[in-house]
């Protein structure tokens, strides 16, 4: 029996590339530190998860291994929608044999070690686990065995994607169960509550 996989989905920490939506109100320089600051926190909570881990860059760069560097792999996605690189990293490790596989972002700071660890438990009875997310989405998604259709159809970037993913795992007639909803950090709102928490 194959591993544990983690998945983890990031954008090389450009000025000007990443979190756009929060950077029209607090600026392309102040947003690429937040962003620097969501990689080192998903980096500090994954590495302590037993699991084989590996990073999917939009591009990879020289520095691209600075960032998770010792124990975790470094990849890049497919060219396409985010349902269809999902879906090719997905087949990609489970082809190495992995067995459950689960993939996260890097917008999620309350994402913890137990989440994750619970996550790679509920599989054990569950063909899926999802990570809800606040604004409709989800923060994690992990299945046993590969299952394409989970990212087909699906209106990536709306507040529908938990909903029809959830809808079509039953309409495929697979089992799914939901962890705890959390906040990912995309606006200028989410940031407030985040650094008002902490």
């Amino acid at each position: 029996m194959g591993k544990n996989k983690l998945i983890i989905f990031a954008k090389q920490p450009k000025l000007g590339k990443v979190k756009t939506r929060l950077a029209t109100t607090i600026g392309e320089d102040k947003t690429l530190k937040i962003y620097f600051e969501l990689l080192t926190i998903t980096k500090k909570v994954t590495s302590v998860i037993d699991a084989e881990k590996v990073v999917y860059w939009d591009t990879l760069t020289c520095h691209s291994q600075n960032e998770f560097e010792f124990g975790y792999e470094n990849k890049i996605q497919e060219i396409g929608d985010l349902g269809f690189k999902m879906e090719k990293a997905f087949q990609n490790e489970s082809k190495l044999g992995a067995k459950k596989i689960v993939i996260i972002g890097t917008d999620c700071p309350y994402l913890t070690k137990d989440i994750l660890e619970a996550a790679y438990s509920e599989l054990d009875y569950f063909d899926f686990v999802l990570g809800p997310a606040l604004d409709g989405g989800y923060y994690l998604l992990g299945m046993k065995e590969f299952f394409p259709f989970v990212f087909h159809s699906i209106p990536w970037s709306t507040e529908n994607v938990l909903s029809l993913t959830i809808e079509s795992i039953r309409k495929n007639k697979r089992t799914v169960t939901l962890l705890e909803e959390l906040s990912d950090i995309d606006d200028i709102d989410d940031l407030k509550i985040w650094k008002s928490d902490i």
